[in-house]
């Protein structure tokens, strides 16, 4: 019973610096394995439990590697989405902002005209001459 909870415990602290949730599980799954499989057929349960554990704590661990991936994933898309909405409201505004200057130097351009039709708006007025 000793020998299981040194096992169970090695395994907790190798799992502590795994990478990923596939490693951890597996090892999890081998010390959980290996003490289930002490207890009941000794040390040839445990090197089964052991085994069976392993695989059964990897597959776990990959499929919640994969779930998390996949969320990550659909933050990244929704993070892009929202700045590519904002960069188009942010043109949008721009554009509106150059029509606005536009028409309001087209509208200068036609008082200045309806204000002197017959002269350009650079040329000064001659006097008289005797």
């Amino acid at each position: 019973m000793k020998n299981a909870t040194k096992i169970v415990a090695l395994c907790a602290l190798i799992a502590s610096g795994c990478q990923n949730d596939t490693q951890s599980g597996a090892l999890v799954g081998a010390g959980g394995g290996a003490l289930a499989g002490g207890l009941i057929g000794g040390w040839e349960g445990a090197a089964i439990g052991a085994g069976a554990g392993a695989i059964g704590g990897a597959v776990v661990g990959n499929l919640m590697d994969n779930a998390d991936a996949k969320k990550q994933q659909q933050a990244a898309q929704t993070t892009t989405q929202s700045n590519e909405q904002v960069q188009n409201e942010i043109l949008k505004e721009q554009l509106h902002q150059e029509k606005l200057k536009t028409e309001a130097l087209e509208a200068q351009q036609k008082q200045q005209q309806q204000q002197s039709p017959g002269s350009s708006p650079n040329s000064s007025p001659t006097p008289n001459q005797p």
